[in-house]
Formats: C-alpha cells, sequence, structure tokens
C-alpha cells in the first residue's frame, strides 16, 4: 500500500535510478589504462580474442556444478588480459571463440590473482561477438595491421601458484654479481632473485654447431584445469607424456647472458621470458629461420636486441643433481621492461640510506 501511494502522489514521474546492468552502466576502458586502475573494479572492454581454453566442468565447495572458459583478449595498446566466462557463454561452441574473434565484454569485474589481473564476466553482463562499434573497427583494423604479430603485455599471470610475476615481485632486489653469489648458497628449495639488467649476448651457436633456439611442444591440455602439456613432441607430432599426436606450437629455449654495472650471467630463459627478451613471438622466430634471409636473418633480428634496454629479470635459483652430483641450476623465469618510476624511486631510497649510514 505504501507502494501504491508512492507512485499515486508523484512517484510515475521520479527519475529512478536502475540497479540492472545496462549498456552504458560501465564506462568502456581499453586495457593499458585498466593496468593502473585500482581493484577491485567493473567495467566494459573490448578486444580480440588471442587465446581460449576448453570449457571445464567443476563442482564448487558449495557442492553447485558449474562451468566456465577462460578466453584471452587483447586491445590496441597491446595488453591482454585473461576473463573467465561462467554457465551457457562458456559453454558455446569452441568455433565461436577461434578465428581472432571481436567481442565486447560489458560487465567485467576485475581484481588481482596470482601476481597478476584477471576478470570474470558477471551473470547479468554481456557478451557480443563481432560489434557494430567504432572502438571494434579500430581493434580490428589494429590486428589486422600488424597487431597480430606484437608482443603482448599480459595482465595475467599464468599457473596456480603465484605466476613468474608475482614471484619476480617478492624476489630480493640483487645486482647481477650479489646473485650470482647468493645463488651458490642455494638449497634444493628454490629461491627468487630481482636484478636489473640488460640483454648482452644470446648462445646461437656452441663449438661452431648451430644451436636450437626453439621446439615444438605438444598444446594438448594436459588436465580438467586446461593447462597444456608443453612437452617436446617428435617431428611427426607425436608427444610421448600424452601417447598421441595432437596439436603442437613453437616455444623459445635460449641461452641468454644478462649483465649491469657488476658483473654477467649466463640462464636459461624459456618461452614467455624469452618472447619479451626478444620482443617477436616464437612463431616469428620460426618464420623468419624459414624465410628468405634464414638463419642469418634471424641472428641479425637478435643481435639488434642487444643492450637495447634495462629489462627486470627474475632469475630462479635451486640445487639440482646432475650425473650424481650436486650442481646449482639457475634460469630466467620472468623478464619484462623496467617501471623506470618505480626503480628510479628505489635507487633514490638506496642513495638516501647509504648517505644516512654515513
Amino acid at each position: 500500500q505504501r507502494l501504491e501511494k508512492w507512485w499515486i502522489q508523484g512517484g510515475a514521474k521520479a527519475n529512478l535510478t536502475s540497479l540492472s546492468l545496462t549498456q552504458d552502466a560501465y564506462g568502456l576502458i581499453d586495457l593499458k589504462t585498466l593496468q593502473t586502475k585500482a581493484l577491485p573494479c567493473t567495467v566494459e572492454l573490448c578486444g580480440v580474442i588471442t587465446n581460449f581454453k576448453p570449457a571445464l566442468s567443476f563442482t564448487s565447495r558449495e557442492g553447485k556444478e558449474l562451468v566456465k572458459r577462460e578466453i584471452t583478449i587483447a586491445d590496441d595498446t597491446a595488453v591482454s588480459m585473461a576473463v573467465t566466462l561462467w554457465g551457457d557463454r562458456a559453454q558455446q561452441d569452441d568455433k565461436v571463440f577461434d578465428n581472432h574473434t571481436i567481442v565486447t565484454l560489458r560487465g567485467v569485474t576485475v581484481k588481482e590473482w596470482n601476481g597478476g589481473r584477471s576478470g570474470s564476466l558477471l551473470e547479468n553482463g554481456a557478451l557480443v561477438f563481432q560489434p557494430a562499434t567504432t572502438e571494434a573497427q579500430k581493434i580490428q583494423l589494429w590486428w589486422s595491421q600488424g597487431g597480430s604479430s606484437q608482443v603482448l603485455t599480459p595482465l595475467s599471470q599464468e599457473g596456480t601458484g603465484g605466476g613468474a610475476a608475482a614471484r619476480a615481485a617478492a624476489g630480493k632486489s640483487n645486482t647481477v654479481a650479489e646473485m650470482r653469489q647468493a645463488a651458490e648458497m642455494v638449497s634444493s628449495q628454490p629461491e627468487v632473485f630481482s636484478i636489473v639488467s640488460r640483454l648482452a649476448v644470446v648462445q646461437t651457436r656452441k663449438q661452431g654447431e648451430t644451436q636450437p633456439l626453439y621446439y615444438m611442444a605438444c598444446a594438448e591440455p594436459r588436465n580438467e584445469r586446461g593447462l597444456l602439456c608443453n612437452k617436446r613432441v617428435a617431428e611427426d607430432g607425436f608427444c610421448a607424456a600424452c601417447n598421441r599426436a595432437g596439436k603442437a606450437s613453437v616455444r623459445l629455449n635460449l641461452r641468454c647472458r644478462f649483465m649491469d654495472f657488476t658483473d654477467g650471467a649466463w640462464l636459461t630463459t624459456f618461452h614467455e621470458a624469452a618472447q619479451q627478451v626478444l620482443k617477436a613471438t616464437a612463431e616469428e622466430a620460426k618464420a623468419m629461420e624459414s624465410g628468405e634471409g634464414g638463419r642469418d636473418a634471424l641472428e641479425a633480428a637478435i643481435k639488434g636486441r642487444y643492450f637495447q634496454e634495462p629489462l627486470q629479470v627474475a632469475v630462479r635459483a635451486k640445487l639440482d643433481n646432475y650425473n650424481g652430483e650436486p650442481r646449482t641450476s639457475i634460469t630466467c623465469i620472468d623478464a619484462r621492461p623496467v617501471n623506470r618510476s618505480v626503480h628510479g624511486r628505489m635507487m633514490l631510497k638506496g642513495i638516501q640510506e647509504m648517505l644516512g649510514a654515513n
């Protein structure tokens, strides 16, 4: 009765505030801007689907049957992020997510996850394929005119244990000389160090023989979480770990020497970090070596990256056994351009501490 009285006495003419998710409820934001936006937040995104995982059915802690699918989108700022779809949206045929489809996602909740940022599309949100908007056309043009070959900066981190970027952020900050000295003292429990250095050289030959810089890896999911196998496959595509031939993808595996003003260190640098170091994808490296210029063209492109920019390098060190003898294994698990403002503040703090000590 109270509601009816309010409606008769003027409620019918009132300006109502809708709690429903409408097209304009959340402003469209690009992924580079989202990188610095306060979390958690809910936004509208537009991007090209660069990758997607199989739909996954599981039971929640409350006993509810759920279905989810993770897609990765990128936009013309050359930044990417993973977004989780739920229910019927996740169960759509793989074909609708294939061929680098442009999508608008309205009502994406973004939170910190695994040391990065990940999104989840709300139940009352919207997923629109091939939207007829100016933003979608701009992203489509960017992708077709070179965006597809750019190295993307990921906001989301793979894995369930914190991600390379998270471990890098928590790693001990060292010079190369300090890292090498500390690495000799580690146990079988891995330790992570963070160094600021430059790429000095990539080992392309050993004892006069050409060294392979990439390999073909199994791209089939290894478990219900959708994580890929990534084991090396034979020339015919057969994966011994999966015991079958299936999809395969190119993965980089480099031996890189990083240097700063104190020392240099040779580090085995795996796929994700290697792509950041070379500013090129594994597919691009393979295509370059297979192209007209051959191996010489690939090596020339790699040399063009030497000493180009300072890199924040995450190094993992642990004590392993090789042929029954203990030996320290040191690998690069993450590499990305230095955040100069953050690094500058850290250097200034170090100077102030030295002055205070005197």
